[in-house]
Parts: C-alpha cells; sequence; structure tokens
C-alpha cells in the first residue's frame, strides 16, 4: 500500500471466517429482540392510553422498517450460502460505485449525525456488478453501525496490485472513555459481509481495537496498469484503441494460435494482432491445433467455440500442466457476450463474434499480461 496508507498493513488484522450457519439463528434472533422490544413497549404504552401519537406511530414503523431489513439479510445469507448465483463478471469502476453510494445516502449521514471523510483514488476491478453494490452497501452499514466518524479509503497496494477498500469507524468521544457505548461488531452486517466476500473470491478482514473498528476488503481481481498501455487506452473503443496500440506495440512478436475455420473471423483477428504486433498462426481444426502446440506451443490460443470439442480440453488441460496460466479466449456465436476469465486459471474469456474490434485487443493484452508478468 502507498505509504500514505502504510498504517492499515497491521499485523493485528485477522481474516475471519464465513460464519457458521450454527451461529446464525442467535445473531438473527439477538437482533430481531431490539425491534420487536421497541415495538412492545410502543404498543403497551398505546393499550394504556387508548391513543396513538405521531411519535409512536414513527417508532412503530422505524420498528419495522428494522425487522423487514434482519428478514431480508437473513434470506440474503441463506441465498449466498446457497451457492445458486449466477455471475456475471464484469469490469467496473469501483471507485465510481462506492462514490454513488456514498453520495445516496449523504442525507442518511447527516440526520444521524455521522461524519464521512472519504480518500478515493480510481480503481477498476472485475466482479460482479450486483454483488459488488451488495458489498458495498454492507460494509458501509457495518461501518456505520460501530461509530459517528467514518474514513474510506480506496487505493492500490503495491504488491500484489490489489485494489483495497478500507472503512475505519471511531466514536465521536476520543479514546472511547465510560460515556462511548462501544457496539457489538458480531452484527448480521458482518457475516452478510462475509458470505458475499466469499461468493465474490474477494478477501475481508477486521480490526476492533479500543479506539476504533476497521475494515479492509481487497479485490484480487484487480484491473492493472499495463507496462506501454495506460488504463485509459485500454478503455477507448475501436479505431482510437487500434491507433494506440499500434503506435506502442508493447505486446510485439507474442505468438497467438487462432482455431477456427471461419475465415471472416479469421481475417478480422489476423487484422488485429498485426495492429498489436502479434504474430497470429491459425489452424481450422483442434486435432490440428493439437499438433501445432506439440511442434511450437503459442503465448495464447483463441478458438472459436463451434470447434471446441474434448480435443482442444484436453489440449488445454495439458497446457496449464506446464503454465496454470495459460490463456485462452473463446470467441462466442451469441451476442452481447463479454466475460474475463480469473486469474487463478479456472476459466477462460470469452467475448461475441461481433464486438471483435472493439473488445478483443484489450482482452488480449490483459490475458498475455498474465504469462509474461505485466509485459
Amino acid at each position: 500500500m502507498n505509504s500514505s496508507h502504510s498504517a492499515i498493513e497491521t499485523p493485528a488484522a485477522t481474516s475471519m471466517p464465513v460464519a457458521e450457519s450454527a451461529d446464525l439463528p442467535a445473531i438473527i434472533g439477538a437482533e430481531l429482540s431490539r425491534p420487536l422490544s421497541g415495538l412492545g413497549g410502543v404498543l403497551a404504552e398505546i393499550k394504556r392510553t387508548r391513543t396513538i401519537s405521531r411519535h409512536q406511530l414513527k417508532a412503530m414503523e422505524a420498528a419495522l422498517a428494522h425487522a423487514s431489513r434482519i428478514a431480508h439479510q437473513s434470506q440474503q445469507i441463506s441465498r449466498l450460502a446457497g451457492g445458486r448465483l449466477r455471475q456475471s463478471h464484469e469490469r467496473l469502476g469501483l471507485h465510481e460505485m462506492l462514490a454513488d453510494i456514498l453520495k445516496s445516502q449523504a442525507a442518511k449521514f447527516k440526520v444521524a449525525g455521522l461524519e464521512v471523510r472519504q480518500h478515493i483514488k480510481p480503481v477498476e476491478v472485475i466482479v460482479d456488478p450486483g454483488l459488488l453494490s451488495s458489498l458495498i452497501e454492507v460494509a458501509v452499514d457495518w461501518a456505520v453501525g460501530q461509530g459517528q466518524r467514518i474514513q474510506v479509503s480506496l487505493d492500490i497496494k503495491n504488491w500484489p496490485e490489489h485494489g483495497v477498500l478500507i472503512l475505519k469507524s471511531t466514536q465521536q468521544i476520543a479514546g472511547g472513555g465510560a460515556d462511548a457505548v462501544r457496539a457489538d461488531p458480531d452484527t448480521l452486517d458482518w457475516h452478510l459481509l462475509q458470505h458475499i466476500a466469499h461468493v465474490m473470491g474477494v478477501t475481508v478482514e477486521r480490526i476492533v481495537a479500543a479506539d476504533h473498528s476497521l475494515v479492509l476488503v481487497e479485490f484480487p481481481r484487480t484491473v492493472r496498469q499495463l507496462e506501454g498501455l495506460t488504463a485509459i487506452e485500454v478503455d477507448m473503443g475501436g479505431d482510437a484503441q487500434m491507433s494506440a496500440l499500434s503506435e506502442g506495440k508493447p505486446l510485439a512478436g507474442h505468438r497467438v494460435l487462432l482455431v477456427t475455420s471461419d475465415t471472416r473471423i479469421k481475417a478480422e483477428i489476423k487484422d488485429i494482432c498485426g495492429l498489436m504486433g502479434l504474430v497470429m498462426d491459425s489452424t481450422p481444426t483442434t486435432a490440428q491445433a493439437v499438433r501445432f502446440c506439440e511442434l511450437d506451443k503459442p503465448h495464447m490460443i483463441i478458438i472459436d467455440e463451434r470447434l471446441r470439442d474434448h480435443h482442444f480440453e484436453e489440449l488445454r488441460h495439458d497446457l496449464k500442466r506446464s503454465d496454470v496460466n495459460f490463456p485462452v479466449v473463446e470467441i462466442a456465436s451469441a451476442s452481447n457476450t463479454f466475460e474475463m476469465s480469473n486469474w487463478m486459471g479456472d476459466s477462460i474469456s470469452r467475448i461475441s463474434r461481433d464486438v471483435l474490434k472493439a473488445q478483443l485487443p484489450s482482452i488480449l493484452v490483459m490475458e498475455l499480461a498474465k504469462v509474461t508478468g505485466g509485459l
């Protein structure tokens, strides 16, 4: 992490395991008891006086909203634990989503008397959009429950180059004296945060100290700035992107094997590789691709999904034995397909045939970075 945030790299931070299901009934029951107790008190007062005031009505509405939120969180945890989610991995501006969520809750923070400070740097990650939004919202909710002063920080560690989101909570009363009430860190928000992080493949840690509470979320699938190619250039589409790549040619000399019998795809990818300085070979069948790799292993394979068969899967398995990060890109027939592989070697990138010129250069850069150490 940059020197301005070196204080967060403390050995006191410990990774917390995902909550066991046996813990949750007690946690849910404890959290439900608070709104239900408040609701019971208001109802008893109404029975006694046989009248209801505006203040009592608001108290009842708040209690019901609190109970409904707990029920919704419980359902979310159950769904996440069941492992039935289908994720759509997209390249997202984490900094933009974080800023939007904080802005949307600014009025609520003001009413609650919270002081929120931000230090947010641009960070892009490849994750599911819905889960990322939920992750940020729950992390903020947990931090808000721990104190009245919230410091929000987003940066990229020096090594590994992972985006790190930090939320630090402190009490208004410095040092947390006798008048400062310490919140329970093991809330339903915390356990929901752990489950979301687990499903997304991100790590979540926390520190609960005498004078502050801190949650740290680290994103392994962070888009890196590659040598010779800025983040802005990666984001440029079409001709502008191709022009930038052809000028710098940071990938020049790397060899790509294309497996397709489609002449249009072959011609389009050959043009892209030429502008990027890549050397492209091609075979019309997977059997010929196997023989080609036996003689001269390429740096990457691009395959038409219509030709992907057991011969190719065996070839990919053999290539991964010598290099677990060996990159493969699949050309999909369906439109609106754009999936980035993870950095663990257990998935491949997929892209639609109709957006090759606009999107393939970025994918080639990202995939080759995994086997060249950033090119």
